[in-house]
């Protein structure tokens, strides 16, 4: 199979587009006095990859995530209605997802990803990222439960990112699991969809079973 550039790209633009018109994200959040610091800088950082700047994004990102981290603010818990943590280690996971397949320049322009060229380090770190974005929503949830709608949107988004990054890490049976999962929660995710379409694995079984999942929150 010509795998074209597809899964950089679809992950670049569809990211840029969740942010451009994101309902969940930085700037729509009501944000309590001690996440101010890091909700300001969370969202320079999405202006940032707005702009197809990634390494600065990635600069403000990882100050975002560590001003949420500090021992006085701890969004990083999922205690309250606060979600931009999931958002920043998500978007440090699609960046360095990015630069592992297609390096810092993200050149594009080969016709498809070269598996010796891939970059592991790089990779390690997109999955360690988008590891802890999932983990984080789970711990939300629990102390959210009310709000499955937005968990399910949010978390499906990281579980595709992940997918792409295990199956760059040539871990296909780890990577059909997790656009399993990113459909399971949101049915409508295209990225999971078109990731498993590229595998030659037909989508549908899970798109209907996310269908089924989704009924039961409504």
């Amino acid at each position: 199979m010509n795998l074209k550039p597809i899964f950089v790209l679809v992950i670049i633009i569809s990211l840029i587009m969740l942010l451009k018109d994101c309902h969940y994200g930085a700037e729509h959040q009501k944000v309590d006095p001690k996440f101010q610091n890091a909700h300001l800088t969370a969202v320079s950082a999405q202006n940032l990859l707005k702009e197809k700047k990634p390494a600065e994004a990635l600069k403000l990102y990882e100050a975002a995530r560590a001003e949420m981290e500090h021992p006085n603010v701890r969004a990083d818990e999922g205690t309250d209605v606060y979600i931009n943590y999931g958002f920043v280690t998500n978007d440090i996971g699609v960046i360095h997802l990015s630069w592992a397949m297609y390096g810092k320049d993200l050149n594009t322009e080969h016709s498809h990803v070269d598996m010796a060229l891939i970059d592991r380090d790089e990779l390690a770190l997109a999955t360690e990222a988008l590891n802890s974005s999932i983990a984080f929503y789970e711990r939300w949830y629990k102390n959210n439960p009310k709000d499955y709608e937005r968990f399910s949107k949010a978390v499906s988004e990281s579980y595709a990112n992940l997918g792409v990054a295990l199956k760059y890490a040539e871990k296909m049976d780890e990577a059909q699991e997790a656009f399993r999962m990113s459909l399971l929660l949101n049915p409508d995710n295209g990225n999971a969809e078109r990731s498993l379409t590229m595998l030659e694995i037909n989508p549908e079984p899970y798109i209907e079973a996310g269908k089924q999942e989704r009924e039961k929150h409504e």
